[in-house]
């Protein structure tokens, strides 16, 4: 079929499923020469806002008919699917627009996927696709197919150059136990890749960080051909020099200089260099180190901050352009073996800095209660938008306990920060320690023995943190809320009554109206950084709600102001931020929320209290 240019009208709409989602993504790859463990280390945050699940997987693999299409995003090309694909361990970003790029995989031959957005560049106007192009599906079938790094780069550029790129810009990540491969995407089919070298150590935020790719170097370089054309056409480039400055020819300076991709740079740098740089033009794609890094200090870049973080501000993230930041939802480190189903990855369910990293072997299967669906009906439900499939749900516990207990730090602050911290070091310390001597034992093991020896590991170990957080939630929460509604309705100014629930531990009196909101969990309003976009309280009564004898506090607030970010026609859990007597609280109850036409689901009108 013929190609065509998309103009900026069609490609906002195509941008739709990208809105809001991986801004803020760091990834970190250590070579195996500067190793600790000597394998490969890949590091990766994923950074996305709005209403927001992460979902683990393991998708099995699978043989497909003769002829059989493949169709991600709704507007995307239809792609042949290969008659046999591989397995895989994916995490998954549910939001209600679809994640087109947000989703990191480990595949059955060990190949992980990770990605970073790297937009806002030249010639967004030129975009060539076919079809409706390619987004989400270079991920995805790279998942399926690629039985290494660099067959991973070899089919995702043989998808760009029959599709395009529907998109500005993205750097992939394509790792295996023996090679590093980085794919940076300009748009349509124009595109860099890099062979990591052993030595190397590399860290990229959300911009483009190739400097000096060397057109004469084809082993360890790639370049689309057109684009050295284009560029030297343009007078990007000088047809004389073998070297091509990548991120200078395909974006802006003042992208570059962005505070929240440089802050980030300076940041990474000098946690890995011991110096502190602050010319953006001036970072380095990777450096060389004379000290090796292992899981531990991987874990550790993804959880930095910029030394002001939390000053003067209500939520604890609201004010971090840092590697950690209010948008950071999930975490990953990956530590490659030569075996894939030894692989050790460690992976928060939260924010890095207020999340334990829990020990994971993917292969073999994520905990139970790291999904409330399986595999096949998460990739159907990827991009439909589902209401329903945003429901708050007690039994989805990266939800309904880990992201709470974030988002409750977030605000209480003071000495809960230093606690968490304390907390989270102590428990991975303890599995560190041991994980050596798992993975020993797992390897003594064959076939579905060893994948039940991991699975259970895998069980207990999540059962083992998700106890303590549970735990933790209990003393940082102790007071009930209770929403004295049975729908919030978000184009409506109705009052919506808030009850924080007063008991002979706990006195309400001293509730102040003044420093009251109510809305959505800060860590997925996170586009809203500002306390006081949050609903204010309009009114506020003492009296006795549950007839315990015990006095309560109730306030008002307006019902679409509660609704902010919500998704019409799901249950959703709305906190409640306060203070009494001077000292911050906090908790949530579940509702319906709905708008004139979009409503709850019959079976989902009651009330859903914790």
């Amino acid at each position: 079929m013929k190609k065509t240019f998309v103009q900026a009208a069609v490609a906002a709409a195509s941008i739709l499923a990208f809105a809001g989602t991986a801004q803020a993504c760091s990834t970190l790859i250590v070579g195996k020469a500067v190793s600790a463990t000597g394998n490969i280390i890949v590091a990766h945050n994923e950074d996305n806002g709005g209403r927001l699940f992460n979902l683990q997987h393991y998708v099995p693999p699978a043989k497909h008919k003769k002829g059989e299409m493949i169709k991600f995003e709704p507007k995307a090309a239809a792609i042949p699917q290969v008659e046999e694909t591989l397995g895989f361990y994916w995490t998954e970003t549910l939001v209600p627009d679809g994640a087109s790029f947000a989703d990191g995989f480990f595949n059955d031959a060990g190949v992980v996927i990770a990605t970073n957005w790297c937009g806002e560049i030249f010639d967004a106007d030129r975009m060539e696709v076919k079809d409706g192009g390619i987004g989400y599906g270079i991920r995805r079938l790279v998942a399926e197919r690629a039985h290494s790094a660099a067959e991973a780069v070899k089919i995702a550029t043989e998808l760009l150059h029959e599709y395009g790129y529907f998109h500005d810009g993205r750097t992939y990540t394509f790792v295996d136990a023996n090679e590093a491969w980085q794919l940076a995407i300009h748009q349509g089919d124009s595109w860099a890749a890099h062979r990591i070298q052993d030595d190397e150590v590399v860290y990229i935020p959300n911009v483009f960080m190739m400097d000096k790719v060397d057109l004469r170097d084809h082993e360890n370089w790639r370049v689309e051909p057109k684009q050295v054309e284009r560029a030297d056409k343009d007078g990007r480039h000088d047809p004389k020099d073998p070297i091509f400055n990548w991120r200078k020819i395909v974006a802006p300076e003042s992208i570059r200089a962005e505070r929240w991709n440089a802050n980030r740079n300076v940041i990474a740098w000098k946690y890995l260099t011991g110096i502190e740089m602050n010319d953006p033009e001036k970072f380095p794609y990777s450096v060389k180190l004379d000290h090796k890094l292992g899981v531990k200090e991987a874990m550790e870049l993804l959880r930095q901050h910029e030394s002001y973080i939390g000053e003067e501000q209500a939520l604890y993230h609201s004010a971090s352009e840092g590697i950690c930041r209010t948008t950071s939802h999930d975490a990953i480190v990956y530590n490659l073996t030569s075996d894939p189903t030894l692989t050790e990855a460690w992976k928060t369910l939260g924010r890095p800095c207020q999340s334990v990293f829990v020990p994971i072997y993917p292969l073999a299967g994520p905990a139970a209660g790291t999904s409330f669906v399986d595999a096949a009906t998460a990739t159907k439900e990827h991009f439909a938008g589902t209401p329903g499939m945003f429901d708050f749900r007690a039994e989805f516990t990266p939800h309904s306990v880990f992201s709470a207990g974030t988002n409750a730090i977030d605000y209480l602050r003071g000495g809960e920060i230093a606690h968490r911290t304390e907390l989270i070091h102590a428990e991975e310390a303890k599995f560190l320690a041991a994980r050596s001597a798992v993975t020993k034992e797992a390897a003594a093991l064959k076939g579905e023995a060893r994948t039940k020896f991991l699975h259970d590991y895998n069980q207990k170990a999540y059962d083992e943190v998700l106890e303590l957080m549970k735990a933790e939630n209990a003393r940082l929460m102790p007071m009930q809320v209770k929403i004295l509604a049975d729908v919030v309705k978000a184009d409506s100014d109705d009052p919506v009554a808030f009850a924080l629930l007063g008991s002979k531990d706990h006195e309400v009196k001293g509730a102040n109206i003044k420093a009251t909101r109510a809305g959505m969990s800060a860590n997925q309003l996170n586009s809203t950084r500002k306390f006081t976009n949050f609903a204010p309280a309009q009114t506020v009564e003492f009296k006795d709600v549950n007839g315990d004898g015990f006095e309560d506090v109730v306030f008002t607030f307006k019902s679409k102001d509660l609704a902010k970010g919500a998704v019409p026609g799901a249950l959703m859990d709305l906190w409640l931020y306060t203070q009494v007597n001077g000292h911050r609280v906090t908790g949530f109850d579940v509702v319906p929320v709905e708008t004139q036409t979009v409503k709850a689901a019959e079976s989902r009108s009651g009330k859903h209290l914790l």
